[in-house]
């Protein structure tokens, strides 16, 4: 992977320019924003702030961190979809007449499901993808033999669902195998529910049992070979599936270090055949919208395999802005068909973005030592404690939440931690 570019390069995608004249668009005035709880909702709050983008901020619980946002003047709490549908639909409504929003823009499955199913509700317009590209974009089944169709590499993978529980073709697979839900979250009767997180399994009991406890809540489950590796973000900005502007990123540690969000990463160039698979995926789909495309690079070889997609803005976002690439701005610009020049697309490699709270909780994950049969890489005591201080005195790690312009976000995110 290209790590060793130096901290001052500029990498600059050569994507196709926007498809649609300004003039053929809508333009929007001002954005109901959701989800203030997240780090893709922070990168938003943060970007159009400095850029004097007219929007009002929601979230959950006022003790959200991008409601704790100095450039957050306009700010709301509603029920969430995962509690319920209905009343978080009149929520939208109320305050997109009350702040006088013309689109919404929710940046978490649940909301984005949640306003596509009562789209026809809603009062403002929701600035989601279409129902297609959530089919196949949200859910790991349709995304990963979509990939298998273009020749893209995936992981081996078996698909089980309640209509058809049986795993026996599990013998094609060696263990340990990792057990993952269809879809991170699930429309239910009146809300939005949240899926079991990823499993590791070392047997065939074990597997029986994870698998049992999914199907009884209807879930549907991919059991694939399990991949010692590392994971590669490639992510931008699609118009009907062709790339506005795309951004590479490597982790280097998670919160888990068995699997888990990015707690560091750095800005990498996009290497060839990672462009290619993630443009011609995209471009099956028909994408329009902020999406990212995540890999995991075998250790032993270097082989990526394509693991998911991420329709929306992802975890990690504020890296890319950290980097020079304000793709929330741009994102913005794209809705109103606004120019985008080449040199707005352009970012720095070798930029790492550290997210302190994650990174303090996989770091004392790795103080408890490796798990017992654990098959992978596992970092020792002394390297996790040594990598986690030297961060730092890094000056090309940045955190992304603790920012000395904007330090009350911090506060939230902890206060998120003991919620």
């Amino acid at each position: 992977m290209c790590t060793g570019v130096p901290p001052a390069t500029m990498v600059s995608e050569d994507t196709r320019p926007q498809r649609l004249p300004a003039s053929t668009r809508q333009r929007f005035q001002k954005v109901l924003l959701l989800d203030g709880y997240s780090t893709r909702t922070l990168a938003c709050v943060r970007s159009w702030g400095k850029k004097g983008v007219p929007f009002a901020v929601g979230g959950e619980a006022r003790s959200d961190m991008s409601l704790l946002s100095r450039f957050a003047r306009e700010k709301f709490v509603y029920i969430s979809p995962k509690r319920d549908v209905s009343s978080f639909v009149q929520d939208l409504n109320q305050f997109s007449q009350q702040f006088g929003a013309d689109c919404i823009f929710p940046t978490s499955e649940a909301a984005i499901m949640a306003c596509s199913q009562h789209r026809d509700a809603l009062l403002a317009t929701p600035i989601i993808p279409r129902a297609r590209d959530i089919e196949l974009s949200f859910s790991k089944t349709n995304t990963l033999r979509l990939a298998e169709s273009l020749g893209i590499a995936v992981p081996k993978t078996v698909f089980v669902t309640p209509d058809n529980p049986e795993i026996e073709s599990i013998a094609t697979l060696r263990f340990p195998v990792v057990v993952k839900s269809e879809s991170s979250e699930v429309m239910l009767s009146q809300r939005i529910g949240t899926s079991k997180k990823t499993a590791y399994v070392f047997d065939r009991s074990e597997l029986e049992r994870e698998c049992k406890a999914r199907l009884a809540e209807q879930q549907s489950i991919l059991i694939q070979e399990f991949v010692d590796g590392f994971g590669v973000g490639v992510s931008g900005l699609f118009e009907d599936g062709h790339p506005i502007a795309l951004f590479g990123h490597r982790r280097i540690r998670e919160s888990n270090p068995l699997g888990g969000p990015s707690a560091l990463a750095e800005s990498i160039v996009i290497e060839d055949d990672l462009l290619r698979a993630t443009t011609e995926l995209f471009e099956k789909i028909g994408f329009t919208g902020p999406a990212m495309a995540e890999y995991k690079v075998d250790r032993r070889d270097g082989q990526a395999f394509l693991m998911e997609i991420n329709g929306r803005f992802w975890g990690s976002i504020l890296l890319a802005p950290a980097a020079g690439l304000d793709l929330p701005y741009l994102y913005w610009k794209q809705l109103n068909g606004i120019e985008i020049t080449p040199e707005e697309k352009a970012y720095k490699v070798g930029v790492k973005g550290r997210y302190l709270v994650g990174d303090a909780s996989g770091w004392l994950r790795c103080l408890k030592g490796k798990p017992k049969g654990w098959p992978g890489e596992f970092p020792s005591r002394w390297r996790a404690t040594a990598d986690f201080f030297s961060s730092f005195f890094d000056d090309n790690t940045h955190d992304l939440i603790l920012d000395g312009n904007d330090q009350r976000p911090f506060v939230g995110r902890l206060l998120q931690e003991l919620r």
